[in-house]
């Protein structure tokens, strides 16, 4: 990755980074918190979280900083849908499905503020499900 990516344009006219900033920050479109269930009761629609990736995927075709931040994105996104199914194992399942969401989202806010530096941050083991997940 080239030092000068902040200069480069990508999606609509944006800057490399804050075209990713903001596919980094689509990911918590999709969540809704609500503190009165045990242990938290989180409602996860696909829309934005799912959709805006895979609208830069489509659109973006050159700069690869922002090809990267939204293949990531898209990996969260789907390895967090996949383990919403955690949830029909009544206690343990929800438990477990609560220590995933906070890893994966913790991982997306420092990914998100890295973007926004304009730094490239990689997930770790997201790389190896992206590699599986997109050719290029």
């Amino acid at each position: 990755m080239d030092n000068n990516i902040g200069e480069k344009k990508s999606i609509a006219g944006l800057r490399a980074y804050a075209a990713a900033f903001l596919i980094n920050l689509s990911f918590f479109a999709g969540f809704r918190i609500e503190a009165a269930s045990f242990p938290i009761k989180l409602s996860f629609s696909m829309g934005f979280s799912l959709l805006i990736p895979i609208i830069a995927l489509i659109l973006e075709q050159e700069n690869g900083f922002v090809r990267a931040y939204a293949k990531q994105t898209l990996a969260v996104t789907v390895l967090l849908l996949i383990s919403t199914f955690l949830n029909i194992i009544i206690v343990a399942g929800n438990i477990l499905f609560f220590v995933i969401f906070v890893i994966l989202s913790v991982f997306q806010i420092i990914a998100t503020v890295s973007s926004a530096l304009k730094k490239e941050f990689k997930i770790p083991f997201i790389e190896k499900i992206t590699d599986l997940l997109f050719v290029d």
